[in-house]
């Protein structure tokens, strides 16, 4: 963990720098010690060695005294002192010879011993072993400095005379106090190290506690600048609380944006995909979202699909608009409504990163297109059929064709079919014109509907019977008394009665069923005729609308405005007509209305 951290980090950089410093220096000043204290020593042996070898050689044979108190002052100082004879013997502070039980010569060689004895000093360092002590050679050590100075009596050389001082006794003490000095460096500079390092670190850390807190979304967080303190971290500090600030602005206006084209997209009417280059959604607005649910519930249950990719409909228009990288309009139709989609891809430099769709409900243009249309091709027809008449008709009369008064009678029997049919037409089209300007007023009355029910069957009894129809009621038992405008409602069940009537062929059956449900009364005129197209249901109550493609006169001949008015007055009375139809099976027209109405003008 220490060294995941920068503390850690600046902290071990910093002992393992100095330590390496002092364990060089360490080393270093070992060396010149040992390297000063080493020449000290030799010079001091050898003035001394000259001091006793002159003084010996003035002193004469009574010597002894000299010795003994030379050698117990030197021993003061750590210095001890061998006197030889020419045959190697130690002499003795009278100047006699001892049998030595040390084995000089492993501190002074035979060649140097006769080195010393031709007159020449001899200086020697280095590491010895003595196999057992003596008390001419107390408290002597492995490694010694010896010095090896001829002994003069006379002017005449009678020996040796050997100083020695262990090297180690002054050396290793000045060792251990620099050896303790290095530890005590390292033990203070780890201290200082790790206060200096949490000091010049701690910033640091306040600024990554910072970013942590900004990558979470708070960032109107500061960090603490010390401005008496004006060094290159406070210079970060302030760089970062500057940066952190111009952050929180544009987070701030890319928030405003974001909620103003939220807002945008939200009031829009048209609604609004944009999707990546996998085509996955990634953003909708409200009328997207009604689309889209609309396909998701238009697909099949066994259809296992991720809900944010695009549907089917518009997953080819997607793929066609990326491979030709242009941007495309296409009609898209789902459960009876269409969508206008306008698709254009988006780019990410030259690359396209995905396409956005703006799609709008264009089901009631297409219809008032359709309507249009076909208003025009049926006034164009049913007016073109009876002028046709009337103007054949006509001519045949100007022409003399018809040669007999019942030949003429029946030529003006047509004109006059005709021109009712044409007047028909045209009163038709005035009032379903006052009714969609909203021209209707509704005057209830109260009705018995048993009564009013027989009445309007009774009217067409007759026509049923040539037409070999079934024409019967089914009326629920204890039926309100209900208040509606009694004429409008008779020419609802007239044109639906009708209508049922031209589309059944001989032997079908027209029934009329009357049921209450609630406070709502229901009106159904069910036939077994040819029924009506799926696709047709949806525009069955427009104007001039007609199943039968083929438009033909004859039994299931019309204008094509009877179903317009009756949703019309039935909206007026405040209640809802619908069909339900099955292609060669049949229709069943549904008109549900309150039972009291009241008058007003709708």
């Amino acid at each position: 963990m220490i060294l995941r951290s920068v503390v850690g980090k600046l902290w071990i950089t910093i002992i393992i720098l100095v330590s390496l410093v002092l364990v060089f220096l360490s080393l270093f000043l070992n060396q010149q010690v040992e390297k000063t204290y080493v020449q000290d020593q030799r010079t001091s042996l050898i003035r001394l060695a000259d001091e006793i070898q002159t003084a010996l050689n003035q002193t004469g044979p009574d010597y002894s005294d000299y010795l003994h108190q030379v050698r117990k002052i030197s021993e003061m100082f750590h210095t001890y002192m061998i006197v030889l004879d020419r045959n190697g013997s130690i002499l003795s502070s009278d100047g006699k010879p001892v049998v030595s039980q040390v084995p000089w010569k492993e501190v002074l060689g035979q060649k140097e011993f006769e080195t010393v004895l031709r007159g020449e000093k001899v200086y020697k360092r280095e590491r010895v072993r003595l196999s057992e002590a003596n008390d001419y050679l107390p408290f002597l050590k492995n490694d010694i400095l010896l010095v090896a100075v001829p002994y003069l009596q006379a002017g005449k050389i009678q020996g040796a005379i050997l100083l020695y001082q262990t090297h180690d006794q002054i050396s290793d003490h000045l060792k251990q106090w620099i050896f303790y000095s290095a530890l005590i460096g390292i033990v203070l500079t780890t201290v200082f190290a790790f206060f200096l390092s949490t000091r010049i670190t701690q910033p640091l850390i306040q600024m990554k506690k910072a970013a942590e807190k900004m990558a979470r979304g708070h960032f109107s967080i500061r960090v603490p600048v010390r401005f008496h303190e004006r060094d290159e971290i406070a210079d970060l500090a302030m760089t970062f609380n500057r940066m952190a600030g111009q952050l929180e602005d544009s987070i701030h206006q890319l928030s405003q944006e974001k909620e103003q084209l939220s807002s945008i997209l939200r009031s829009m009417s048209d609604g609004v995909i944009t999707v990546n280059k996998y085509g996955k959604v990634i953003l909708t607005n409200p009328p997207a979202d009604r689309f889209l649910e609309l396909c998701k519930r238009n697909r099949s249950q066994d259809e296992h699909q991720d809900g944010n990719l695009l549907p089917p409909p518009l997953k080819d228009f997607f793929q066609m608009v990326v491979e030709e990288n242009q941007e495309h309009t296409r009609d898209i139709t789902e459960q009876g409504r269409t969508w206008a989609v306008v698709m254009a891809p988006l780019y990410s430099g030259d690359q396209v990163r995905g396409a956005v769709a703006v799609m709008r409900d264009v089901t009631e243009e297409r219809r008032l297109d359709k309507m249009r249309k076909d208003f025009v091709a049926n006034v164009s027809h049913e007016l073109r059929t009876p002028l046709a008449m009337l103007q054949g008709y006509s001519e045949a009369l100007m022409d003399d064709i018809a040669e007999t008064p019942e030949e003429r009678r029946e030529i003006a029997q047509v004109i006059n079919e005709e021109s009712q049919r044409m007047s028909r037409l045209v009163r038709e089209l005035l009032d379903l014109a006052r009714m969609e300007a909203g021209h209707i007023t509704v005057e209830p009355s109260r009705i018995s509907l048993p009564e009013f029910i027989h009445r309007v069957i009774r009217k067409f009894l007759a026509l049923a019977r040539e037409q070999q129809i079934h024409l019967s009621e089914d009326l629920a038992g204890d039926l309100p008394e209900v208040y509606w405008d009694e004429d409008k409602i008779e020419q609802v069940l007239t044109n639906l009665i009708d209508n049922a009537l031209r589309h059944t062929p001989s032997g079908g059956s027209v029934r009329v069923r009357v049921y209450q449900e609630e406070d709502q009364m229901y009106l159904e005129v069910e036939d077994t005729g040819s029924g009506i197209p799926e696709e047709d249901l949806p525009f069955i109550f427009e104007r001039f609308y007609k199943a039968d493609k083929a438009r033909t006169r004859g039994q299931s001949g019309g204008t094509g405005l009877g179903l317009s008015i009756v949703k019309h007055l039935v909206h007026a009375h405040g209640g809802e007509a619908s069909v339900k139809s099955e292609l060669g099976k049949g229709t069943v027209f549904i008109i549900q209305l309150p039972i009291r109405v009241d008058g007003e003008k709708k």
